[in-house]
């Protein structure tokens, strides 16, 4: 079953659906206000193809990317609200996790550039279809692993800055600078080039 999932946007409160933090989370669930549930995926404008080729009555298969994309989700429903949460934080709550989605599709853009240049030399060459489109299935799933612990360090600093106090200015800060990166790139589902 595919969990129901949206790109970028707007949070808000309803979005929180889980009624339990993540099982690797809850020693911590007395410190946690809010969980978001956040990951990148190919859009689907994405376009990976096999074509068979022979050589010296060898055959062969080559896998490649003919267009790749990114983008930021949200799953509601592994996504936590601490209900313990006083009324007057949820504001400053719901700003913090909006800029951890933020920085997730910062780093689903930034992806997209990158592989987007590494796509035009990549081939995949096996000695049937299903092995060639594994290794492109695994190239791109292996894209987005290094992108996303490359972008912990990033979760890491905001955190530091605003969750271990409250911090508004901090936590404003941030939120520009996330926004003025996220400007520099356009979200890959609206380059025309999916």
């Amino acid at each position: 079953m595919i969990e129901e999932a949206f790109t970028y946007r707007q949070l808000s409160r309803s979005d929180f659906r889980s009624t339990a933090l993540p099982p690797d989370r809850t020693m911590h669930e007395s410190s946690i206000n809010a969980y978001t549930c956040a990951r990148i995926r190919p859009t689907q404008g994405s376009r990976y193809t096999v074509n068979r080729a022979q050589y010296n009555d060898k055959v062969f298969y080559i896998g490649s990317i003919q267009n790749i994309g990114f983008e930021a989700i949200m799953i509601p429903g592994c996504s936590w609200w601490n209900p313990a949460l006083p009324a007057v934080a949820h504001s400053y709550v719901l700003q913090h996790e909006q800029i951890h989605f933020a920085i997730v599709e910062l780093t689903a853009r930034q992806l997209t550039t990158k592989a987007r240049q590494s796509a035009l030399t990549f081939m995949a060459i096996q000695p049937n279809s299903g092995a060639a489109m594994a290794e492109v299935n695994d190239t791109v799933n292996t894209w987005i692993r290094a992108a996303t612990e490359e972008s912990l360090d990033m979760h890491t600093a905001f955190d530091e800055d605003t969750s271990l106090f409250h911090s508004p200015k901090w936590q404003h800060r941030w939120k520009e600078k996330i926004d003025s990166k996220l400007a520099k790139f356009e979200p890959a589902a609206s380059t025309g080039k999916e």
